[in-house]
């Protein structure tokens, strides 16, 4: 779609390298960094459900891969000339899996905010700043052309279905099982 090689240009035709430095480090968030430091945060607040978090990712992953695979979008620098892959990507770009992967981060580190903390302060202005970890991570994508703005719009929404019904089984199995304890 033209709208999104627009964006995606007006990106890179303003791109200097301490935005190209920021939003390569930035990118990391999607990926193995955003995990560790997502998991060491639930972790602290709920250790079986950061067990539950890994799982997810890992499956989150297979997914993606799978999608990928099915989809087969060709990344955009490979379909447009006037786009530069700084992100030094290769492969397929339906979905973007770090987009993906912030999208469960996201969720996973909101669920344990509200759980964990009593103060709406703290919840709303948490949940805001987690809420730009997607935003800043689908820029990111794009700014590095390795993916539309489709692509990170399907991802973040992807993951964040996949964590919401993770944390419903979750609580639901965990439910079961303290029930079952208690009848022990």
């Amino acid at each position: 779609m033209k709208f999104e090689h627009d964006i995606i240009v007006f990106f890179q035709s303003n791109a200097t390298t301490g935005w190209l430095t920021f939003f390569q480090i930035v990118t990391w968030l999607g990926s193995y960094l955003g995990l560790l430091l997502t998991f060491l945060f639930v972790f602290m607040k709920n250790k079986k459900l950061s067990i539950a978090l890994v799982l997810v990712f890992c499956i989150g992953s297979v997914l993606n891969f799978a999608l990928k695979h099915i989809i087969a979008r060709p990344r955009p620098f490979e379909s447009y000339n006037d786009i530069i892959n700084y992100g030094n990507e290769d492969g397929y770009s339906m979905p973007s899996g770090h987009s993906l992967c912030v999208g469960m981060f996201a969720t996973y580190l909101i669920y344990t905010l509200f759980i964990s903390t009593k103060s709406n302060w703290t919840k709303g202005l948490g949940t805001f700043t987690i809420l730009l970890l997607p935003l800043v991570v689908a820029i990111s994508r794009m700014f590095l052309g390795v993916h539309y703005f489709t692509d990170t719009l399907f991802g973040i929404a992807l993951g964040t279905v996949f964590a919401v019904i993770s944390i419903i089984v979750f609580n639901y199995i965990t439910k079961n099982s303290n029930k079952k304890n208690n009848l022990d």
